[in-house]
């Protein structure tokens, strides 16, 4: 067992797709396959179901996952601390991001502040919200940013930016909601596939019902990646509903959602962090930043480009 094929596995299993892994990993989709292939002999059982259209965990592979990504997480955590013995210290701000957040859109919002602070090294991690406000919370992390009210109210909060949420109705581009706005009342007795309740869409999605004081009916699966909630509506499995940033496809299968007020329907995104952490000079620094200048920035470059990921 390997970590390059540890690697592997977290990566289809993110993606649900062997193509997409295998392009995120900068590898060939055979040396792909064969590593995990190899790792599935070595544990004794598959991780994934493989169809023609589909990549899913097997129940095995629910349960091996959160170990693979722990030790992957265990490796980085050690070349980290090898790397702060063995070099000279700098300033170091970790950043932990929800999978919601495109990191091409956090590197343009950061920018002004690493062209300010030249000596200071931004260090992101992308995880689950659970595990960012546990690491948050041992301080392991600085800030976390993700979806707006996923942190607990002793923290720190500021806005960052919002973007639209868009419904992808089952049957891909031909459904009646093509390019139309639709009203969350008119859709609301569909079926929603979901993906699991880790990046803070799903709490959106659920929250967004109830305000409304319609039920929810998701269903039974679940999907792993954006991706694949647009492939299974196109499927006709069942509607979704997702970030605008997140639509990989094209735009023309999808629609803006109205509220009962008949507004467009959003989602927000914030960073929190530990009051006490201001402190450390540079932390404050960026907290300032933060509340100062990024809303700013993320409200221009939204009205700019609807499609930064």
């Amino acid at each position: 067992m390997t970590l390059s094929q540890l690697r592997f596995a977290a990566a289809v299993a993110r993606a649900g797709s062997f193509t997409t892994a295998a392009a995120e990993c900068f590898a060939t989709q055979p040396s792909l396959s064969n590593a995990v292939a190899q790792l599935e002999d070595e544990l004794g059982e598959k991780l994934f179901v493989r169809t023609t259209r589909k990549v899913g965990l097997t129940p095995f592979g629910e349960q091996m996952l959160p170990e693979i990504l722990r030790i992957l997480r265990a490796q980085e955590d050690l070349e980290e601390k090898a790397k702060a013995f063995l070099s000279p210290p700098r300033p170091i701000i970790r950043i932990g991001v929800s999978p919601l957040l495109g990191t091409e859109f956090l590197s343009l919002l950061f920018e002004p502040f690493r062209d300010q602070h030249k000596a200071l090294e931004i260090v992101l991690r992308e995880m689950n919200m659970s595990e960012l406000g546990q690491m948050l919370e041992a301080g392991q992390l600085d800030f976390v940013l993700g979806v707006a009210g996923s942190g607990e109210g002793k923290l720190e909060s500021t806005f960052l930016y919002q973007e639209p949420l868009l419904y992808l109705q089952k049957g891909g581009p031909a459904s009646r909601a093509s390019g139309k706005a639709v009203r969350l009342a008119e859709i609301a007795d569909e079926t929603f596939v979901m993906v699991p309740d880790t990046c803070g869409l799903a709490k959106t999605v659920r929250s967004l019902f109830r305000s409304h004081r319609k039920t929810l009916k998701e269903y039974s699966g679940e999907a792993m990646s954006y991706r694949v909630l647009e492939q299974w509506t196109a499927l006709g499995i069942g509607s979704a509903i997702v970030p605008e940033s997140k639509l990989i496809g094209k735009r023309s299968g999808s629609a803006r959602i109205l509220d009962k007020k008949g507004a467009e329907v959003s989602i927000s995104y914030e960073a929190t962090w530990k009051k006490e952490s201001e402190k450390i000079k540079h932390i404050k620094d960026f907290a300032t930043y933060l509340k100062k200048v990024v809303p700013a920035l993320g409200s221009g470059m939204a009205k700019g480009s609807r499609k930064l990921r």
